[in-house]
């Protein structure tokens, strides 16, 4: 069985007609504190179930093919994500522009709300955004970020986390406010 078909089984039963991605997009921020701690309980689940792909890895390559591109400061991340994936994206640690260039998908917002976006559009990414997103359709995302870094692993390193506490304690507090709305 193939990556792409493990992970279509692992979306699978997560989503019934009983429980739509939204439902289960919905139940991540019920005002129990900070979104991205209710997403890391959420990615620890995920990563427990046969067939999830875990990021910078061999088979995240395979089923979320990612190209990166590095010069005069710019480092961009192009990523393809197949219908019927689920994706939990890092943090982002700086505002930067992406663009969503192919395909529908669901996402979760900072405020906790899902909303249902389409390609082709421009998207100005905050500091500390985090997404999970639901592919409805075969999709495409670039990121574009500045950085002085001249390597791709000391630039991913520059530009997002896994962790919310390495983003300043400004960002930190303004997305607990967020939160609490």
């Amino acid at each position: 069985m193939s990556l792409i078909s493990s992970l279509k089984k692992v979306v699978r039963k997560f989503f019934t007609k009983k429980n739509s991605p939204e439902l289960l997009l919905n139940y991540i921020h019920k005002n129990r504190g900070l979104l991205w701690e209710n997403i890391e309980t959420f990615r620890n689940q995920l990563s427990k179930i046969d067939g999830a792909v875990e990021h910078s890895t061999d088979e995240m390559q395979e089923s979320f093919p990612v190209i990166h591109d590095l010069k005069d400061g710019l480092y961009t991340r192009e990523i393809f994500m197949p219908k019927g994936s689920l994706v939990v994206s890092f943090i982002h640690k700086q505002n930067h522009p992406s663009f969503f260039l192919e395909g529908e998908m669901s996402i979760l917002t900072d405020a906790g709300e899902v909303k249902k976006i389409k390609a082709p559009m421009k998207v100005m990414t905050e500091t500390g955004t985090q997404r999970v997103a639901y592919m409805h359709e075969d999709c495409k995302w670039v990121c574009v970020y500045r950085t002085d870094q001249t390597e791709i692993k000391k630039a991913q390193k520059d530009v997002y986390t896994l962790n919310y506490k390495d983003l300043p304690e400004l960002v930190i507090n303004k997305k607990k406010l967020l939160c609490q709305d």
